[in-house]
């Protein structure tokens, strides 16, 4: 049976350059992203892994905070009065619930160990209405026989899979498409797969005096005693 928890740590790579063709997937992604980000009402925004760190989100007046398991020199190097830098866990987000108006997570899950703590965390630290980046590697392109990346493991999540988890933490999924690099590339054998979803929040108890209201009056005990006395 498949399961979305590998038994053995994964190592993650820090940054695109890591990657073969890692710096045009990641300015694709950062082409495509760059008109939902524009969406995003509030001040935190946080990048989980190396390769979310290095996605262009340049907005104004936005604390980006770029969080990994290791501090190489290319995330110091982003180090600014709006950026920060900060190590931990990704499966236990150093933040508190409902902090974090945006995540993004580009191709994070194809080397997380533990795809599904990462989700659950990420849902966690997010705001009602909070938005979350995804990207993944597209498993049915070039990347369909590949189980490394360089050196580092590589694994394959079909896009329904994740679109299903989503679903499971109450996020609505406003957009997913399969992204190329170029025209060859185009369809369902594009290389990358973008997805943008927001946190639903629906209140599970219904209001009871709304639902009072529609129960018959002569049905309410206090009003058929009342009508009894008239009588």
């Amino acid at each position: 049976m498949w399961r979305a928890k590998y038994e053995k740590s994964l190592a993650m790579p820090t940054g695109w350059q890591q990657l073969p063709n890692g710096s045009a997937y990641c300015n694709a992604l950062s082409d495509y992203f760059a008109p939902w980000f524009t969406k995003i009402c509030g001040y935190q925004i946080l990048k989980i892994g190396g390769l979310s760190a290095e996605i262009q989100c340049d907005l104004p007046l936005r604390h980006q905070i770029s969080l990994n398991e290791k501090t190489p020199q290319n995330l110091t190097a982003l180090l600014s009065e709006y950026h920060s830098v900060v190590q931990g866990k990704l499966t236990e987000l150093p933040f508190v619930e409902q902090q974090i108006d945006a995540c993004i997570l580009t191709n994070t899950l194809n080397f997380a160990q533990d795809p599904h703590q990462i989700l659950r965390e990420a849902h966690r630290v997010l705001t009602d209405d909070g938005y979350l980046f995804l990207s993944l590697f597209n498993p049915l392109s070039s990347f369909l026989f590949k189980r490394k990346l360089d050196e580092f493991p590589l694994r394959h999540y079909c896009a329904w899979r994740v679109a299903d988890w989503l679903e499971l933490l109450s996020f609505d999924i406003l957009a997913q498409q399969y992204l190329a690099l170029h025209d060859r590339q185009s369809g369902w054998f594009s290389p990358l797969i973008v997805m943008v979803a927001q946190k639903r929040t629906y209140p599970l108890i219904l209001n009871p005096q709304k639902e009072r209201s529609k129960i018959p009056a002569f049905l309410q005990p206090a009003e058929a005693l009342k009508q009894a006395e008239d009588l």
